[in-house]
């Protein structure tokens, strides 16, 4: 996988009833194998669309525009055929619920050989021989055993590691992570996300995690977007986010974060997204935020750089970098209350 180029993302947008309705507005974003990146956006904002967009999973009632490569691969315009011999070895995917995703009446370990043989060579033996290696690697315990059980007999974070499993049987040089530890308790979450970052290392591998939960991604990943109605509103290191966000949404996220730590729920912030097709034509953020004035509202706002490699979608980045998380909260609330 040495010589892959991992994931590139390019002015990718998707829209939806003939284009009058944009779910995916511009978004360019890549991922650098042995990298780890977070996408964080709240509910609605085209994270899980653009991450499944990556492995040619768009809904068939949409268009989309841009460019996806993975590796020498332009996953755009793909025929299905074309987009299952890039899945696997180029791009695999966790996702959130391992129950929509695995086969009921199957056995865990026909399952995991049938996705090995599917993408190689293999006799049903070393396949499985294979599946069983997968499955010590995730950390099931006695896999030879236990590959026979079906998934209902096995909890929810075990589920979720045999999706892991099932997602490296192909050697992915790009690993994307939908959600993958939000049903699960704090502790169960922890150790995936252990796992994830393990094997990225081990392998070498590209990761893309997606979350609602900033704190998710923060604690994983060296580089980090946040996505809002569609749009990156800001990119940037990790530790740059975290300690200097210079757009306010970013800032919402953290104060949500600092004042509830055990659900840091985005929804916290004040307020609801706009509507998928919205037209307004200023900055989407603009009816939240406690620093809007008229020129926010007058006309669309670029990502520019505020910092090298960190990027926000705001002209009044200097407003926010004086500002401290309290006073912002408080801020909010009052544009909350009116």
């Amino acid at each position: 996988m040495s010589d892959h180029s991992g994931l590139s993302i390019e002015n990718l947008s998707i829209a939806f009833d003939g284009g009058q309705k944009i779910a995916v507005n511009g978004v360019s974003l890549r991922v650098a194998m042995g990298e780890a990146v977070g996408l964080v956006g709240e509910s609605g904002s085209g994270k899980s669309l653009t991450s499944r967009a990556a492995l040619g999973l768009l809904p068939k009632k949409s268009t989309a525009s841009g460019q996806i490569r993975v590796g020498r691969h332009s996953i755009l315009g793909m025929s299905p055929g074309q987009l299952r011999a890039v899945r696997g070895a180029g791009i695999a995917m966790v996702f959130q619920d391992p129950m929509s995703s695995l086969n009921p009446v199957a056995r865990i370990g026909d399952s995991i050989t049938q996705v090995i043989r599917s993408h190689g060579d293999v006799s049903e033996g070393d396949a499985f021989a294979r599946a069983v290696g997968l499955m010590e690697r995730v950390g099931i315990r006695d896999a030879k055993a236990r590959a026979a059980s079906f998934p209902h007999e096995f909890s929810g974070g075990m589920r979720q590691r045999i999706m892991i499993a099932m997602a490296l049987a192909a050697k992915p040089a790009i690993l994307v992570a939908d959600e993958p530890t939000t049903a699960l308790d704090v502790i169960v979450q922890k150790n995936i996300l252990t796992l994830l970052d393990d094997l990225r290392r081990e392998e070498g591998m590209g990761l893309l995690l997606v979350s609602h939960d900033l704190a998710v991604v923060a604690s994983l990943c060296s580089r980090i977007a946040v996505m809002y109605a569609g749009q990156i509103v800001e990119e940037g290191p990790t530790k740059d986010i975290l300690l200097h966000p210079r757009m306010p949404y970013t800032v919402g996220l953290l104060a949500s974060t600092r004042r509830d730590k055990s659900a840091a729920r985005l929804m916290s912030i004040p307020g609801a997204p706009p509507p998928l097709g919205d037209r307004a034509k200023g900055c989407r953020f603009a009816p939240r935020c406690p620093l809007a004035i008229d020129v926010c509202r007058a006309g669309a706002v670029s990502l520019a750089e505020v910092s090298p490699g960190h990027t926000a979608r705001c002209i009044r980045t200097a407003d926010v970098q004086s500002m401290n998380l309290e006073s912002f909260s408080l801020m909010q609330r009052e544009v909350a209350h009116g």
